[in-house]
């Protein structure tokens, strides 16, 4: 235009190119508007879809591989993590995919120009692309180990949050309150190193751009003076340039964002390269077992551990037998509920189940024939009916649900809510008693009762009475039931035909009570101490 229309003083010219040029413009500016919803489809999409399958793989993850990497970081990897993607995959189809295409265009129009003035738009691509690989290597490591302060930073937030009441009791909130400063100081510490790295990138991508134009203007003169190139073809070298300069510098802002979200992506994808949950070990050539549960020489370690456990545990029991399982803190008996729930898979000896006369070949199977009431009641945001309903796959009616509720001696205090089987539940049935909370859980396993039920310290905040009336019940009810009860205390143990003695892992015994006072030593000791307390 300049070579034609400007010296000529065409001015029909001039309004046909700028004419054309506000149409492109406009056609550029819808396309620009369609690019960015379908990109923003794309990425919410994508993300949604790949958090659904992330959820359901940690779902499906063992009990190993989710302790390996910790609740916390699990937590972070499925919102902030995904959020991070979701972010770099938007920005990345908006905005970074176009830039090597215009790029790439701007230099083959400068090569149609001036092929030897296109030699240092070359040059400087080059160097600037080196740049970008050179930051992003280093961006790398800080990056994921900004994430790795991130998880660690919400594990501890969140034990401060849960342990609060106890923090408070024991006057340590300054120093929680200092060990929280200091992981944040640490976290922002390195954000800051990240930051500024990235931003090092802006300043040295004008420098050398400047510098090409420089070298273009100086070459460019001389070439216009000697006449191999016109002023408006070393003006359209020029506006090439500083397109060329416009999206690396798109290029190198998203950098951050682009390294950060490939950081998250890989975290992500870690999780979804673990194995899933593994089936459940092959039984040892022989007989099969006419008990309802054996277990025999049955050794764990945890992993990364240096000693096991539990170490040669065998056991046998039938249907209609209560099970005690009794020791100190520390002794491995929630260590056993869980490697007979198949919780964990890594173990030597063997777990076997008949119920009646059939073994289970999958997990779903085997936990199809137990029914576990955890130490700790886990109560869901929903309604009481909501809680007593989660995993039941048949239609139950409200009859059942108020059955169920009677046996766990939780039908009165649940009938004196407004709303009953309606009443609203918080997140971790905040607003009810530890009892409470006990008396559900355990109406929720008796619902459909299954061959086996373990109360593993089920009980420990229900009073004497409550607690006596309950154990009475369930032995009159559940006569055709396995029933485990683990405990600290003998006064729990009354209603077991056998008890398993437990002490740092090792079994001490395994026999009545009857017995267990005569034989057992450990036993004894703690019988005395639970008569001596009872005189008190």
């Amino acid at each position: 235009m300049i070579d034609i229309s400007i010296s000529q003083h065409n001015s029909q010219g001039i309004l046909r190119v700028v004419l054309t040029l506000f149409g492109l413009a406009t056609i550029g500016l819808l396309l620009s508007v369609t690019a960015q919803y379908f990109s923003s489809k794309a990425a919410v999409g994508f993300t949604r879809q790949m958090t659904d399958d992330l959820f359901k793989k940690i779902m499906f993850l063992s009990k190993e591989d989710q302790d390996h990497i910790g609740y916390a970081s699990l937590l972070s990897r499925l919102t902030s993590d995904s959020f991070q993607t979701q972010t770099g995959i938007n920005q990345f189809l908006r905005l970074f995919l176009r830039a090597p295409i215009i790029v790439c265009g701007a230099m083959v129009m400068a090569y149609w120009i001036s092929p030897s003035l296109t030699l240092w738009f070359v040059m400087m691509v080059i160097v600037l692309l080196t740049l970008v690989f050179v930051m992003s290597h280093l961006l790398d490591p800080l990056y994921l180990l900004i994430r790795r302060e991130t998880d660690h930073l919400v594990r501890l937030t969140s034990q401060q949050l849960q342990g609060i009441r106890v923090i408070k009791a024991f006057n340590q909130t300054q120093k929680e309150l200092q060990a929280f400063k200091q992981q944040n100081m640490l976290l922002s510490r390195h954000q800051y190193q990240a930051a500024t790295l990235a931003n090092v990138l802006n300043p040295m991508t004008f420098l050398v751009v400047n510098l090409t134009l420089l070298i273009l203007i100086w070459q460019g003169s001389w070439q216009v003076a000697h006449r191999s190139l016109s002023q408006g073809m070393l003006v359209a070298l020029i506006n090439y340039l500083l397109q060329i300069l416009a999206e690396l510098l798109k290029m190198t802002m998203l950098m951050g964002t682009i390294n950060q979200s490939v950081t998250a992506a890989k975290r992500i994808n870690q999780v979804f390269v673990l194995a899933d949950e593994a089936p459940l070990p092959l039984l040892k050539d022989g007989p099969i077992s006419t008990h309802l549960l054996t277990i025999r020489h049955l050794t764990f370690t945890y992993p990364g551990a240096a000693e096991p456990s539990l170490y040669d545990i065998q056991l046998s029991a039938d249907q209609g037998e209560w099970i005690g399982i009794i020791g100190g803190t520390g002794a491995g008996k929630t260590t056993l509920i869980d490697l007979i729930c198949q919780t964990y898979s890594q173990y030597s000896g063997e777990i076997s189940l008949n119920w009646q006369g059939e073994v289970p070949k999958t997990l779903t199977e085997w936990r199809n024939v137990i029914a576990l009431v955890p130490q700790k009641a886990q109560l869901f945001k929903g309604t009481i009916r909501s809680n007593l309903l989660l995993g039941q796959s048949m239609p139950i009616n409200d009859e059942e649900l108020w059955r169920a509720l009677e046996l766990a001696q939780a039908k009165e205090f649940v009938a004196a809510l407004p709303e009953q089987l309606e009443a609203p539940v918080e997140a971790f049935g905040r607003h009810f008693s530890g009892g409470q909370r006990q008396r559900l859980a355990i109406a929720r396993a008796l619902l459909k009762p299954k061959p086996i039920l373990i109360l593993d310290d089920a009980s420990s905040a229900l009073d004497n009475e409550t607690r006596g009336r309950l154990f009475k019940v369930l032995k009159e009810e559940l006569s055709d039931v396995l029933v485990i009860l683990v405990t600290q205390s003998i006064k729990n143990l009354q209603f077991a035909d056998k008890i398993l003695v437990l002490e740092q892992g090792h079994q001490l015994d395994f026999a009545s009570h009857d017995q267990l006072k005569v034989s057992n030593a450990l036993y004894q000791e703690m019988l005395a101490l639970y008569v001596k307390g009872e005189q008190k």
